[in-house]
């Protein structure tokens, strides 16, 4: 692991609680910059056992800057995986190992979606019980 590299970040979810629907949806994963980094360097990420790789194509990276952003849809991931998943980063420079981010688990849930018929009980329950206005009010 690399004291420079930062663990990759997920801005708009939570990581230990990622629905079903967030990750067949997408999920956004931000990997930040660091001064190691340079341009052209190879970026290879992985979400569990799964990865792809990159250039890095800023020519100016700093600790502060996000040099790639991802989604990761399950519709397109070769290994689903559901539970504990560890997602990081690898840079590498001419085919040499520069450094590895440290690992970011998240909670990948598997709930199951709800079907229309479900759906449709759901709306039929809310509108059985549902608070019928009063008649002899006014």
């Amino acid at each position: 692991m690399s004291d420079s590299l930062k663990a990759p970040f997920l801005p708009h979810v939570k990581p230990d609680a990622i629905s079903y629907e967030e990750v067949h949806t997408g999920v956004c994963v931000h990997i930040p910059g660091s001064a190691k980094m340079l341009f052209g360097d190879e970026l290879v990420f992985y979400w569990g056992v799964n990865s792809s790789s990159t250039p890095i194509l800023l020519k100016h990276v700093n600790s502060n800057s996000v040099v790639r952003v991802l989604c990761i849809s399950y519709h397109f991931i070769e290994c689903v995986q559901y539970g504990l998943v560890d997602l990081y980063f690898e840079v590498y420079r001419d085919q040499q190992l520069i450094g590895t981010s440290p690992a970011l688990v998240v909670t990948v849930n598997r709930n199951s979606p709800v079907t229309p018929r479900q759906r449709q009980r759901k709306r039929n329950m809310i509108r059985r019980y549902a608070k019928k206005p009063d008649k002899n009010r006014f």
